[in-house]
């Protein structure tokens, strides 16, 4: 009952550490977000050109919801409806209002900046519907649409909170809406947003895309012992397992899943390099090794069988060796077998599957 309490424990910690900044490879996601949307070079224009001596900005609300399709960690691609408020112009000479709304096909550019967030910018076009209603000094009320393409840029910060659901920060540039001479107005757009996503089959474990190929296998009693490199399982300073990493896990499965318990169970430890303040170490080194544990439970290993160890930066393989090389990023590479996850697998009946990899 301990041991199970305490690998329960663990893999719930596990749950925690593993959320992503992204969504998974091949994966879909939707949203919806909402916050002001400010119309700028709002003065009338057309044939009869002549400034309104109004204000030159207008802050409305403005809402947007989203589909969103992630290719990789770090290119996604997203369909958008924007709302971009209507607002009232009143001036000197033209009295009226704008409204726009449109359809929105962006490329999503995400580059990690924590193990939870992404800084991200979107490109693409905006497909727009304007309309005008203008009253001038001289004439009725004129109604006028207006439909059209234009260039959208934005920048933004996403946050994920659990692995189905993100919020991200939002700021959306849309330039000319409208044409000058059909609707009086070719105002720009800025919209500011906060928004909620949910993403989409987060908790299925991707398969790699070629199978391991079984040559022979040989049934022993032994204890085995594996490591995987963590520059293989995670980017550096991350805990958030890559594509190739989940494949190297998948393969280790296949030995893993034809055990039979004889006494104890799988421990896994994480280490780092020295690199960065012991604390710091630590923790990485827990949330690793934890990224494997949930990896491992998901794909079918019990949780009673597993117990995890951050080990942080001590035992390095390296020794002294590194000690004179010069240049942060020759560092990194230098002290890279310090960082590793090892797998002790204690007291069990193996069937030794060799596998092609």
């Amino acid at each position: 009952m301990k041991k199970t309490a305490i690998a329960m424990a663990v893999v719930l910690a596990g749950f925690a550490t593993v959320v992503q900044a992204t969504p998974r490879d091949n994966t879909w996601y939707n949203g919806v977000a909402m916050g002001w949307s400010n119309y700028h070079d709002i003065n009338f224009y057309g044939n009869h050109y002549r400034p309104n001596q109004g204000p030159s900005t207008k802050c409305h609300p403005g809402l947007r919801g989203f589909l969103g399709y992630q290719a990789n960690p770090h290119l996604g691609f997203e369909l958008g409806y924007d709302w971009l408020g209507r607002m009232a112009n009143k001036g000197v000479i033209v009295n009226g209002s704008f409204k726009a709304h449109g359809l929105q096909l962006t490329t999503k550019l995400s580059r990690r900046i924590s193990p939870h967030a992404d800084l991200y910018a979107r490109l693409g076009f905006m497909l727009w519907t304007a309309d005008a209603m203008q009253h001038h000094s001289y004439m009725e009320f004129v109604n006028n649409r207006d439909n059209g393409i234009a260039p959208l840029a934005a920048i933004g910060v996403e946050y994920a909170i659990t692995k189905n659901f993100a919020t991200r920060l939002d700021y959306q540039w849309v330039n000319n809406i409208g044409d000058a001479y059909t609707i009086g107005m070719r105002p720009d757009n800025g919209l500011l947003s906060i928004g909620v996503s949910y993403r989409f089959f987060q908790n299925q474990p991707t398969r790699p895309a070629v199978s391991p190929t079984i040559i022979s296998s040989t049934p022993v009693v032994k204890t085995e012992r594996f490591t995987l490199k963590s520059d293989v399982l995670f980017d550096f300073n991350s805990a958030t397992l890559k594509l190739q990493g989940q494949q190297i896990l998948d393969k280790l499965y296949q030995e893993l899943k034809s055990m039979d318990t004889k006494d104890d169970s799988v421990v896994v430890l994480g280490f780092t390099d020295r690199m960065g303040s012991k604390k710091y170490n630590q923790k990485l080194s827990e949330q690793r090794a934890h990224s494997v544990i949930e990896y491992l439970v998901l794909k079918g290993i019990p949780t009673d069988k597993i117990s995890v160890h951050g080990m942080g930066k001590s035992n390095p393989v390296t020794g002294n060796t590194c000690n004179n090389v010069k240049g942060h990023k020759a560092l990194i590479n230098c002290l890279a077998p310090d960082r590793r996850v090892e797998i002790k697998i204690k007291g069990f009946k193996q069937v030794i599957t060799k596998t092609q990899v």
